[in-house]
């Protein structure tokens, strides 16, 4: 009898055991797959950051001091093989050989990134400056609201280490790449004299506005993306990212986030503005606060832009609107965080009562030298496919090469513009 109850006891052991080792086999291996999960997305956000630019489907396009290689993309097979290797050699852009000439100071911006040389069919590609500004519609940025820094700064003057930068704009306008141009570039001196001189904690550039970057502004007060705010609302500089809205609603067809509408995944019909019995095509948005509703995708560029732009609601009549800023903010364009991201940042910065410098702990780039993002600044689920991701070279090409207003047909041309706000369209020279 004693035996049998020693066996069944050891029995008991055994299987308790068995589960024992069953439960700590599940606990590190969900351990594991977190800490990959983990380390994928850290990786993955450095190298989208501040890689050099991989195109036409990941094949190297340039070369940076150090790297032996570098390798084509697959263009097919062509007749004339000397134009082929002409494409696909090598070059440092000179003004000996007219390579240079008319793309000056977008060659000067890759130098920074240690770029030496590309390959010509790629620079070729690269618009020239004139076909730039003709394109973007200025020579210089456009940087709106600059009377309201001084409210900001004095607001803030009782503590000025409170003073915080975040990017706000609707979805596909470049609050990313914003995000890191400040993180890299701009310092609030007060602050990161409270961090004992470590501008990478303290130098003050917030990824996103306390109410939420995409968040529309009349919920400024009301909402909060935290629980635990770390900052006051009015300490904070919302600069808003606002985009050419023909160029804006094409990207909305390709990477909708929130907003839905009909016709939105037709690429031909895409941004259908009407329906076809001609009443609105409604869009609406999810936002952290909740759902909003808009005519159509243009009356939603409208409403967004309108809270930060009016400082009254825009009446029925569209008459009487008070372009007073509502509160200290700075709107910028998308395009000029592109091809002046130096001068933008710049005085951005310095509205805020910021300092635009090099931080010590970046080694990317020269001590002194503006750091400019060479690589797509979004990184995450949430940002689409790669295949739609823009690096520095890339934007250049697709930001200014085209006017964007030829995407539209006649038709849907004069839809866009009995919609779109004329004070907002001719303050930000979209017109």
């Amino acid at each position: 009898m004693a035996l049998l109850t020693t066996s069944s006891s050891s029995s008991v052991r055994r299987s308790s055991s068995s589960r024992l080792v069953k439960l700590l086999a599940v606990l590190l291996f969900l351990t594991l797959v977190t800490i990959q999960f983990s380390l994928v997305a850290r990786l993955s956000k450095l190298s989208e950051l501040d890689d050099p630019p991989r195109l036409h489907g990941g094949s190297k396009q340039i070369r940076h001091d150090g790297n032996k290689d570098t390798q084509s993309a697959d263009r097919g097979a062509k007749d004339n093989t000397s134009l082929l290797q002409d494409e696909e050699r090598l070059i440092t852009p000179s003004t000996s050989d007219g390579t240079l000439q008319g793309k000056e100071r977008l060659w000067q911006m890759l130098i920074t990134r240690n770029v030496t040389q590309l390959y010509a069919s790629y620079w070729n590609s690269v618009p020239h400056w004139d076909a730039v500004t003709n394109n973007i519609h200025r020579t210089a940025p456009i940087i709106h609201g600059l009377e309201t820094c001084e409210t900001f700064q004095k607001i803030t003057s009782d503590s000025p280490s409170q003073r915080r930068i975040a990017p706000a704009g609707l979805f596909n306008t470049g609050t990313n790449l914003l995000s890191v141009l400040l993180e890299y570039n701009c310092q609030n001196p007060h602050r990161v004299e409270k961090f004992n001189g470590n501008a990478k904690r303290g130098h003050g550039n917030e990824w996103q506005t306390r109410w939420g970057k995409h968040t529309p502004a009349r919920y400024r007060r009301t909402y909060s993306t935290s629980k635990n705010p770390k900052y006051s609302v009015d300490e904070v500089l919302p600069i808003v990212l606002v985009r050419n809205p023909y160029g804006w609603m094409k990207s909305m067809c390709r990477n909708p986030y929130t907003a839905s509408w009909e016709g939105r995944s037709n690429s031909k019909t895409c941004p259908k503005l009407k329906k076809g019995n001609n009443q609105w095509n409604e869009v609406n948005v999810k936002f952290g606060p909740g759902q909003t509703h808009h005519k159509s995708l243009g009356h939603l560029f409208n409403d967004w832009y309108g809270d930060y732009f009016y400082s009254n609601s825009t009446k029925d009549d569209g008459n009487e609107r008070n372009t007073t800023a509502p509160f200290p903010r700075l709107i910028i364009r998308f395009e000029d965080i592109i091809f002046f991201p130096q001068e933008v940042t710049e005085a951005v910065c310095k509205c805020a009562g910021g300092t635009l410098g090099h931080r010590a702990d970046d080694k990317d780039v020269a001590n002194g030298t503006f750091h400019y993002v060479v690589r797509s600044a979004k990184a995450g689920f949430g940002h689409g496919p790669q295949s739609h991701r823009n690096g520095l070279i890339d934007s250049w090409i697709r930001y200014g090469s085209v006017d964007p207003q030829s995407e539209y047909s006649p038709h849907d041309l004069a839809l866009a513009q009995e919609v779109l706000d004329p004070l907002i369209m001719d303050a930000f020279a979209y017109s």
